[in-house]
């Protein structure tokens, strides 16, 4: 499997997106565990439905641990950001709702450029998956997360196999 150097400016974090991306169209943000490690990059794909989504925001900022809690007393978020951030968490507990989460759980969230936004890099359609098993069986381009190449996925690429 190929995997992009270190280059940020080059890097795409493909991630696995069945919630994720419904809540990016939302609040334009991707929430994750605050342990969660990503490489350098710039850019964050969502792969979900067997394809990558072909709008591929620009990540403007991170808040490496946040809990429901600290969101109001935080001094570095405006309003806009304490507005979209609850929103958020609350969209991330309702949909685990079953599964124990304190409270005061802290998240990392990463801060994306909007669907709408100049700085979101839009394909001229998603890509597909087609990668196989040996045995001829699809198989997943990503099940946590997957780095490529974003001068790759600028040139519009079809399928994943084209990415790797």
């Amino acid at each position: 499997m190929a995997q992009q150097g270190g280059d940020p400016s080059d890097n795409v974090v493909v991630i696995a997106a069945r919630h994720a991306l419904p809540e990016y169209f939302k609040y334009s943000a991707y929430i994750c565990k605050r342990e969660r490690t990503f490489r350098p990059c710039i850019r964050l794909a969502f792969y979900t439905n067997n394809k990558i989504d072909r709008r591929v925001p620009k990540i403007v900022g991170q808040i490496d641990a946040i809990s429901r809690g600290e969101i109001e007393t935080r001094s570095d978020l405006s309003d806009l950001e304490r507005e979209r951030l609850q929103g958020l968490l609350e969209s991330k507990l309702e949909r685990t709702k079953g599964v124990s989460h304190p409270w005061n759980q802290q998240f990392k969230i990463l801060l994306l450029s909007s669907p709408e936004s100049p700085e979101t890099l839009i394909l001229p359609h998603d890509v597909v998956n087609n990668l196989t098993s040996r045995s001829g069986r699809r198989t997943a381009f990503t099940q946590w997360q997957r780095y490529v190449s974003l001068s790759r996925l600028e040139e519009g690429p079809e399928t994943t196999s084209e990415l790797i």
